[in-house]
């Protein structure tokens, strides 16, 4: 039976914690036959794990129903991952808005991919191996309303090697 790597439920879990009534709709992370007819981190390994999950992009009401919330979370997780930052190696890239994003290959912010490319209801979010068992937190301050941590999490991130 498949399942999803632990680095990916943990990313999830914190996301359903910062915006709990956030649409699902376009939330998954087992690939259905398209992706089975192919190479994809949606379709699980030998070993029956899945690295790949996928997050609408209405997180909430208001500002978080737009999309602008969707691409802060994609920059914050992109930037988590070229840090030097404990766990940053559990993301291999992000896609969103017909961009791809790295923190794994060198030189790979966000490019455009070329229309058609898709990913526009949701944010694709790939893992390394190493979020096979790796579910510590990820310290990314969107993903917290505790002051405290934010202001932390914030600095950490903006201090950390590029």
């Amino acid at each position: 039976m498949a399942k999803l790597c632990a680095g990916g439920v943990r990313l999830r879990d914190q996301i359903d914690r910062r915006w709990p009534n956030r649409d699902k709709r376009s939330d998954g992370w087992i690939g259905d036959s398209d992706h089975a007819a192919r190479k994809s981190d949606h379709n699980q390994n030998s070993e029956g794990i899945v690295y790949a999950l996928d997050i609408d992009e209405n997180l909430g009401k208001g500002p978080a129903r737009n999309g602008r919330t969707a691409k802060k979370l994609a920059d914050q997780i992109i930037k988590y991952a070229m840090s030097d930052l404990p766990g940053h190696n559990r993301i291999k890239y992000v896609v969103y808005e017909n961009q791809i994003a790295s923190g794994t290959y060198s030189g790979a912010w966000w490019k455009w991919r070329g229309k058609g490319y898709g990913h526009t209801q949701h944010i694709h979010i790939s893992f390394t191996q190493a979020a096979k068992r790796d579910s510590t937190i990820y310290p990314l301050p969107i993903l917290t309303n505790n002051p405290a941590k934010k202001i932390a999490w914030s600095r950490a991130l903006k201090n950390a090697r590029k």
